[in-house]
């Protein structure tokens, strides 16, 4: 007898259990699946509720309810990564994050846990890993001009500063005193992540990492010509009229000093298979797993390329159909710095309860190796050069040893001015990308925006 209750104890105990555990994973799984719902009105309802703040990692608030409606105290300053709520449509952060920053009062089974442990229910505020002080160095060093500035730390990802030019400001739309439909498309575009452009001499770091993975090393030498012309081609010249050096140049000499007839004969004698490979691990042809959207780079397939010997020679030296964004040439930058390791970029580090509790925190988030230890080493000490002696000692900054590489690309109203680049070189914290659309060289134009820049995290840091 005695055998017998304690037979129909333990099954019921197990049925409890078990009843416990599914009453758990439907509030966790199946409660968000219905709160994700569009069809659940109640969702619809909350998502126009008390919302928390948007704050900057030095605590600068970015974004705030203000009575009926958002308010953005930063103003145009952070308009194309925070975004704004116009009441109806939403961009930016303030989209993909609103749930994130709702009031936690929303009789949920996690809400009376937090509720019955003395937490603060209020709505949640979203601290960034955007640096105020660096968002204005860049801002600043701009000076208007239309283009991109982006900078992350090489070893987490996390995004430092955020700048698209020409911009707007978010309250006048959230506010109704201007519609949505009215901003510019020049001014609406977010150029970090949306505004492919030919990277020109920049992608000369993958064409390089493609060689040095192939056998080259920093002093294989290459005939130094005034020009060169792939078969079926015609001349490609370099910056400066005339060779780069007298007779021969090595593979560091060329990078340095930007061999434009050097990187496009080496482009046709590796073959478009490494370049493209190389192109795919940094990459290029794929979208950035960056949650405000991005357009992915772009490098043509290796048999189109193979095929157009005088195609693949311009893309030896990121011209004509090759293609990237500001974010996609930082991560380039960053996998660099962070010895061939990329990060995939994140700008929310906290969210955190009203009471400063922290309800959850970012884990940084390794995307793999694009390209070896020894070939990361070798291209740093290249791009220092480039810094040191070469065509962007417009970067140098004081007591940061700074590495880079320089672009001038192709364009319509002049060429875009490139300029990437890290520091510092012992143990990068900071990679940057900058452009100027128009703008001119990119030792003479973006090179001093990105040191401005670096200079500005230097002294964040003391």
């Amino acid at each position: 007898m005695k055998g017998s209750i304690r037979g129909v104890a333990a099954t019921f105990l197990a049925l409890l259990g078990l009843t416990a555990v599914w009453l758990t994973v439907g509030s966790t799984y199946a409660g968000s699946r219905y709160g994700d719902d569009p069809r659940n009105t109640r969702t619809a309802v909350d998502l126009d509720g008390p919302r928390g703040r948007i704050l900057t990692a030095d605590g600068v608030v970015l974004a705030e309810d203000d009575g009926s409606r958002r308010s953005y105290p930063r103003s145009s300053g952070y308009a194309h990564l925070v975004g704004y709520d116009d009441g109806e449509i939403r961009t930016g952060l303030e989209s993909t994050r609103i749930r994130e920053m709702l009031t936690r009062d929303d009789g949920s089974l996690e809400a009376l846990l937090v509720s019955l442990t003395g937490g603060d229910l209020g709505p949640p505020d979203l601290h960034l890993t955007v640096v105020d002080a660096l968002q204005r160095a860049a801002i600043d060093a701009l000076g208007g001009r239309t283009g991109a500035v982006v900078a992350m730390d090489p070893t987490t990802g996390a995004i430092l500063a955020y700048v698209s030019s020409p911009s707007f400001d978010p309250n006048t739309v959230a506010s109704g005193a201007r519609h949505r439909d009215d901003l510019d498309a020049t001014t609406a575009i977010d150029r970090v992540a949306h505004r492919l452009l030919p990277p020109g001499s920049t992608f000369k770091t993958i064409v390089a990492a493609a060689a040095l993975d192939r056998g080259a090393d920093l002093d294989t030498l290459f005939d130094d010509a005034a020009d060169y012309t792939p078969p079926g081609g015609i001349p490609i010249n370099n910056a400066v009229v005339g060779p780069c050096r007298n007779g021969t140049i090595t593979l560091l000499d060329a990078f340095v000093v930007s061999c434009n007839t050097v990187f496009a004969e080496l482009a046709v004698d590796l073959g478009a298979g490494p370049i493209v490979a190389a192109a795919a691990r940094f990459g290029f042809n794929a979208r950035i797993p960056w949650e405000l959207g991005n357009e992915p780079g772009v490098v043509p397939a290796a048999a189109d390329l193979d095929a157009d010997t005088p195609a693949l020679a311009q893309s030896g030296i990121g011209e004509r159909d090759v293609r990237a964004t500001p974010l996609l040439m930082a991560m380039v930058a960053a996998a660099i710095a962070n010895d061939g390791v990329a990060m995939a970029p994140h700008v929310v580090a906290t969210r955190t309860a009203p009471d400063g509790t922290v309800i959850s925190r970012y884990s940084p988030q390794s995307l793999g190796r694009v390209i070896p230890s020894a070939t990361a080493a070798q291209l740093v000490e290249m791009m220092r050069a480039v810094v040191v002696s070469g065509t962007g000692t417009g970067a140098t900054v004081g007591d940061v040893a700074v590495a880079g590489k320089t672009g001038t690309a192709e364009g319509g109203g002049g060429p875009h001015a490139w300029f990437i680049g890290f520091g510092p070189t012992d143990d990068p914290r900071i990679a940057v990308a900058v452009v100027v659309e128009g703008g001119g060289g990119g030792g003479r134009v973006a090179a001093p925006i990105a040191a401005r820049v670096i200079a500005a995290w230097r002294d964040s840091m003391g």
